[in-house]
């Protein structure tokens, strides 16, 4: 298995390779850091030499890190779980539950990850010479700009079905171990989705689409939520500021994000309580209070839909 494409990256945050911890097979290769600056995994999935890779952060930084870097040449889609932080050139800000194309390597990659965040998310690296082979193969003649198409992908974005495919790359305990096949028809699969919803945007998407002065309201909606999610959100305020009646609201919230509002402030949440999660000193009853719940009940049974086990068994799992 070949160095992550993240190395320097990795070795200037302290990183060190280590055992995989629970629900990643031994085709995981995992580094871990507890330097005080920063506190928890890198994961990464690539067999032998092949031309393609999956990683997945899931680290906090104590505080703000910035990363200057001159990375090998790459695309990436990535969903981030959770974030915090700015790309610096060209500017666009990371948030989290969103999807994220980029083409690295071309130059020096400037940006920031806030400390006190956590960095959780599942990428796709896939390397040009990749790329080319997989357009010759599936769109011979037909097809050039897969660059383009990866940093066509903003984070603000129609894309749910990627969404759904790179979420459930995360293994999880209890998971059965895939084989490289599994993962490597998953990376074709996203290479798929991709140069499709370029090709036919308002097919892949299957909805009207948005006009800019509605995604505009919504971006700063969004990012109240964000922000406000333990709180309690009502429809009619936040149609309010989206200058829009409620009924328009919704739907136009489900056809940007693929899920209700009630589904993304759950997982928001519940982005939050795993971060809650880590401090030993709050019970499982305070951290559901935090983040907007008064049953304990109703926030476990939520939390398993979201993580895939109890916060019981999330806490037993961190050693807290």
């Amino acid at each position: 298995m070949r160095e992550p494409l993240q190395e320097e990256a990795l070795r200037g945050a302290g990183f060190v390779e280590t055992r995989p911890p629970a629900g990643f097979g031994e085709l995981w290769r995992s580094y871990r850091c507890e330097d005080g600056g920063c506190t928890g995994w890198f994961h990464v999935f690539s067999p032998g030499s092949a031309p393609w890779s999956i990683s997945i952060h899931d680290f906090t930084m104590r505080g703000d890190f910035v990363m200057d870097l001159t990375p090998p040449r790459y695309l990436t889609v990535t969903w981030f779980k959770s974030i915090a932080g700015m790309e610096l050139s060209p500017r666009r800000r990371l948030r989290p539950d969103s999807v994220w194309g980029q083409s690295i390597g071309a130059g020096p990659w400037e940006g920031v990850a806030h400390g006190g965040v956590p960095v959780q998310c599942v990428a796709i690296e896939v390397t040009p010479e990749f790329s080319a082979r997989f357009l010759d193969d599936e769109y011979p003649d037909r097809f050039r700009g897969v660059e383009r198409a990866f940093i066509s992908l903003e984070s603000f974005d129609e894309f749910p079905e990627m969404r759904t495919l790179l979420s459930r790359l995360w293994p999880r305990p209890g998971d059965r171990e895939r084989s490289s096949l599994y993962y490597e028809g998953k990376v074709l699969q996203a290479m798929g989705l991709i140069v499709e919803r370029s090709r036919h945007p308002r097919v892949v998407a299957g909805r009207r689409r948005v006009a800019p002065g509605d995604r505009e309201r919504m971006r700063d909606v969004l990012r109240y939520i964000d922000d406000h999610c333990c709180a309690d959100l009502r429809i009619d305020d936040l149609a309010r500021m989206a200058c829009m009646s409620p009924t328009k609201f919704k739907e136009t919230f489900r056809r940007l994000n693929g899920r209700t509002l009630t589904r993304y402030v759950q997982g928001r949440r519940m982005s939050r309580a795993e971060l809650l999660l880590r401090r030993p000193e709050l019970t499982i009853g305070r951290v559901a209070r935090t983040v907007g719940y008064t049953s304990a009940s109703r926030f476990a049974a939520l939390f398993k839909r979201e993580v895939g086990v109890l916060p019981s068994e999330y806490r037993e799992r961190l050693d807290v």
